[in-house]
Formats: structure tokens, sequence, C-alpha cells
């Protein structure tokens, strides 16, 4: 038994080894440079090896994606269930995105096939992000009760908004500071959520 969970840790440590790998090549050189064969070099394995974890660069994109909608899900709950007032909830949820998304930029590439990080497999068949959509969609619906068509209208609003301002915050963070950016998108996503009552 002992043997078994020995070799069950040595695993989760290779796949963890290699998910960061990739995620380290990334940050580094952007996410065209990253191949199987280069995150083989980098960890000392041959690609067979990385092969056995991960059967294409895709499907190791897909578990980074994944990998970034459970933090946020944990994230978005745990707001949930710290603030009662939806517009408090709604807000504190906008500003993880936030924090995330400058934070772990390369992940937040993935989630969204950003800079270079192409994921075929597509977002809206990820359970992950289906269970964020679904706990956003909650708490505009604690707000305002209307029907699912207008709540599901309300949340592509939000996400619009908070999605295309963080990503024109990274794409223009050579013109402007993302300080500034920042202080923009906390203005847009406070009137959005004042805006629902």
């Amino acid at each position: 038994m002992e043997v078994l969970e020995r070799k069950q840790r040595t695993r989760e440590q290779t796949r963890y080894g290699i998910v960061t790998t990739a995620k380290d090549i990334a940050r580094r050189e952007g996410w065209q440079s990253v191949s199987i064969r280069k995150i083989a070099e980098a960890i000392d394995y041959s690609p067979p090896i990385v092969y056995e974890y991960f059967d294409s660069k895709d499907v190791l994109l897909d578990e980074i994606r994944k990998e970034g909608f459970r933090f946020l899900l944990v994230e978005y709950d745990r707001i949930n269930k710290l603030y009662r007032d939806p517009e408090k909830r709604l807000y504190e949820i906008s500003m993880v995105q936030w924090e995330f998304a400058m934070k772990h930029r390369e992940v937040y590439q993935v989630m969204y096939n950003l800079d270079g990080a192409f994921c075929t497999i597509p977002v809206h068949e990820s359970y992950e992000a289906q269970a964020v959509s679904q706990l956003i969609q909650g708490i505009i619906f604690a707000f305002i009760p209307k029907s699912k068509e207008s709540i599901s209208r309300l949340f592509f609003e939000w996400w619009s908004i908070s999605h295309g301002m963080i990503a024109l915050a990274m794409m223009l963070k050579e013109q402007q500071c993302l300080d500034q950016s920042q202080q923009i998108y906390q203005e847009s996503m406070r009137r959005f959520a004042r805006n629902l009552k």
C-alpha cells in the first residue's frame, strides 16, 4: 500500500512539475514558445514521458484553464459566503478577477485564448467555467430576481466589461499604466453593480 501511495504521489508531483514548467516558460517567453519538447528539456525528461501525462499541448492548456477556473470558483464562493450584500459580492468578485489576471497572467491568457495561448477546447465546454458562470448569475439574481434569460444577459454584460477591460489593460500596458487601468476598472465594476439595483 505504501509503495502505491508513493508512486501516486510521484506521479502527482511530476504532473504538477510539467504544468508549473509550462507556466514558467510562458511567463518568460510567451505561450508560442511552450512545447512538449521544451517542457521535457526543462524538467530533464524525454518527451514521451511528458506525453504519458498530457497527450498534447492542447490537453495541457485545458488542464491549466481548468486550474484557473477552479481557483476563481473557490475565491468567488468564499466571497459569496463572506458578504451578504449582493452589490458588495459582485464588486469583490470583480476585484478578485482583476487581481488573479494580473498575478497569474499566463493562466488567464490560457483561460481566454489571449496572447498566443490558443486552447482549441471551447471555454464554454469547461465544467469549471460553467460553475463560475452559474455562481455569478446567482449573485446577479439576488439583486433582481428576473427570468433566466434576463440574468444571462446581465451576466454577459458583466463578463464583457470585466474581461474586456482586463484584456485591454494587458494589451495596452505600455501606453497606460496598470494602476490607471485598475482605477478605471474599479470604477466601472462599482458602477455596474450599483446600477443593478
